[in-house]
C-alpha cells in the first residue's frame, strides 16, 4: 500500500513554500526599488551637470555689448534674486532651439515648503531701461522654463577682475548694476537638498570686443578710404577757360594775306 501525506504535512508544506515566496518577492521588491533610486539619483546628477553646463556654456558666448544686472530681492531665507541680461539675443537657447529674445531672467521663486523654483525668463523688448521691474511696467515674458525645482539655497556673487587681488572670496558682492562693464566672475551656490552639501561653480566671462563699436570702427575706415580715393583722383581746375587751345583768336595767321 502506497501512504499519501498527512494534513499536517500538507499545511507544512503550504507554510514553508509562502515563507519562500514571500522572501523571494521582498528581495525582488527591494532589488526594484534600490534599482529605482539608483536611477533617480543618476537623473538628478545628470539633470545638475546639465544645469551649470547650459550657464557655463551661455556665461562664455556673451557677445561684447551684454549688458548684466544682478540684484537680491529679499533680505532673508530663502535669500532670492534676479540676474538679468540685455543685448543677447540668442544666448539662452534651451534644447537646442535657438530663442530671439531683448532681454532675459534668471529668477528665483519661494515655494510653498520653503524651497525655490529656477525660472528663466525671455522678454521681447528691453527691461533695463528703467529703476522698476517688468512686473511694475506691465511688461510679460514671452516664455519661461523652470530650470531647477524645489532647491534649498541659489546664491550670485560676482566680482570684477580689478578687483581680484583687493577682494577676500568670501567678500564678493551679490548685486552688479555696471551696465558699462560686467563682472569677470560669477559665482553661484546651490544647496539642493536639505541634507545635501553646498555645490559651488564658479564661471568666467571673458571680455570680448563690443560688436557695435567693432562696426563703427569698420564704417569709419570705409569711410575713410572712400574720401581719401575719390580726392586723388578728381578732375583738377583749368586756369584757363578758354576751350580753344590756340592762343590767337584770329583764325587766320596773315591778314594781309587773303589767300591763307
Amino acid at each position: 500500500m502506497r501512504r499519501g501525506f498527512t494534513l499536517f504535512e500538507l499545511v507544512l508544506a503550504l507554510g514553508i513554500a509562502g515563507l519562500v515566496l514571500t522572501s523571494i518577492f521582498k528581495i525582488a521588491d527591494g532589488a526594484i526599488r534600490s534599482t529605482s533610486t539608483m536611477v533617480d539619483l543618476q537623473n538628478e546628477d545628470i539633470a545638475r551637470d546639465a544645469f551649470f553646463s547650459f550657464l557655463r556654456n551661455h556665461f562664455d558666448s556673451l557677445p561684447g555689448n551684454a549688458v548684466l544686472n544682478l540684484r537680491n530681492t529679499s533680505d532673508s531665507e530663502p535669500f532670492l534674486s534676479e540676474m538679468t541680461f540685455q543685448n543677447t539675443p540668442v544666448s539662452f537657447n534651451w534644447g537646442g532651439v535657438p530663442i530671439a529674445a531683448e532681454a532675459t531672467r534668471i529668477i528665483t521663486i519661494p515655494t510653498v515648503t520653503n524651497g525655490i523654483d529656477i525660472v528663466l525668463e525671455y522678454y521681447d523688448e528691453p527691461i533695463l531701461d528703467s529703476d522698476e521691474g517688468p512686473a511694475e511696467r506691465g511688461i510679460e515674458p514671452i516664455a519661461s522654463i523652470v530650470l531647477l525645482s524645489d532647491v534649498r539655497l541659489f546664491e550670485w556673487n560676482v566680482l570684477d577682475g580689478r578687483n581680484y587681488n583687493t577682494t577676500e572670496r568670501d567678500l564678493w558682492p551679490y548685486e552688479w548694476n555696471d551696465e558699462r562693464n560686467r563682472p569677470t566672475y560669477v559665482q553661484l551656490r546651490v544647496i539642493f537638498e536639505n541634507d545635501d552639501p553646498a555645490v559651488t561653480r564658479l564661471f568666467w566671462i571673458p571680455r570680448k570686443a563690443n560688436p557695435q563699436s567693432t562696426m563703427n570702427a569698420v564704417r569709419n575706415r570705409a569711410t575713410s578710404a572712400r574720401n581719401g580715393g575719390s580726392g586723388g583722383t578728381g578732375q583738377q581746375n583749368d586756369p584757363n577757360p578758354n576751350p580753344n587751345p590756340n592762343p590767337n583768336p584770329n583764325p587766320n595767321p596773315n591778314p594781309s594775306d587773303p589767300d591763307q
